[in-house]
């Protein structure tokens, strides 16, 4: 039987190993840190500059870049933690919480980023809704003695945005000194449609070439008028396989929740045991593959 010494000598030993582990993960810890601090910064600084672009194309100045990326980082912290506590409280191991904390620093990450890229496309849509008008507006303001800046404010005027707010800017950039031709090619970049693309085109050569300003944005309004309803027939025709690919990618998470009504046990399997994990995790792979690829079939570009 050890001696009341050699159990303090024990029971220090034990002390000094904990704390030495301690010290040692504390180090290791510091240097993961100071290691990934430079690439940390650099994907920060990165996801920063896209979304300074993405706001400013939104024309929101009161968020700024940076508060947006540290809320997409709170909320793929957020969301793994959910999911892995979700999962440790439902009996799953060490390797299921892990699996499902990196499922939940990729939805946090790319939720944010799809919010974004709706706000984004429906901005688009309704330029591309309203270019037809602007073009009238513009060809009808030249015909009635107006140059090109004074037809442009019509626009700012007398238009919704978001086109007379893009209208506005170009005029802005007008006023503080650049060329028409610079605030087109600036507007072009801007806004990255290509109806505006061959608008600004067409204005450029018209400017620089001569010829009939107004008659040549009539006959571009029609073009582009024929390009849209095409467009939206061929929209009309694929509406029902996109509505196929959504319904095949609802599926799997239908199928799932009538086997957990029949028997819960089934389920749960997959949850609890890091095969089933797995298995989940190879699945919404393919099912997300397969979803994307059947989009891409049935998007067409006019």
């Amino acid at each position: 039987m050890p001696m009341p010494t050699d159990m303090l000598i024990l029971a220090s030993d034990a002390l000094l190993l904990r704390s030495g582990a301690t010290l040692a993960t504390a180090v290791a810890v510091f240097g993961a840190c100071i290691s990934l601090r430079m690439p940390l910064g650099r994907l920060i600084r990165r996801q920063e500059a896209e979304f300074h672009q993405a706001l400013v194309e939104l024309f929101l100045f009161d968020v700024t870049s940076r508060q947006l990326t540290y809320v997409m980082i709170a909320a793929s912290l957020v969301a793994g933690l959910m999911l892995s506590l979700l999962v440790v409280h439902a009996g799953a191991g060490n390797t299921g919480a892990i699996m499902m904390f990196a499922v939940g620093l990729v939805l946090g990450y790319w939720v944010p980023r799809g919010v974004i890229f709706m706000l984004q496309r429906r901005r688009r849509d309704r330029l591309n809704l309203q270019l037809v008008d602007g073009l009238v507006t513009l060809a009808n303001g030249m015909r009635a003695g107006l140059n090109l800046v004074q037809s442009m404010r019509l626009i700012e005027d007398n238009t919704e945005p978001p086109i007379s707010q893009e209208f506005g800017l170009m005029l802005r950039e007008f006023e503080h000194g650049a060329s028409v031709e610079e605030v087109m090619r600036r507007a072009s970049g801007r806004i990255k449609l290509h109806h505006y693309r061959l608008l600004f085109a067409a204005m450029q050569t018209a400017r620089m070439r001569g010829g009939n300003l107004p008659e040549t944005l009539d006959r571009l309004g029609e073009s582009l008028r024929e390009i849209m309803r095409l467009e939206e027939k061929v929209r009309a025709l694929t509406a029902q396989n996109k509505m196929s690919a959504i319904m095949m990618g609802c599926m799997p998470a239908v199928i799932l929740g009538i086997y957990y009504l029949i028997e819960e046990s089934w389920v749960e399997v997959l949850f609890n045991n890091q095969w089933g994990m797995l298995l989940l995790a190879v699945a919404v792979v393919f099912n997300l593959t397969g979803f994307l690829w059947i989009r891409k079939i049935v998007t067409f570009e006019i």
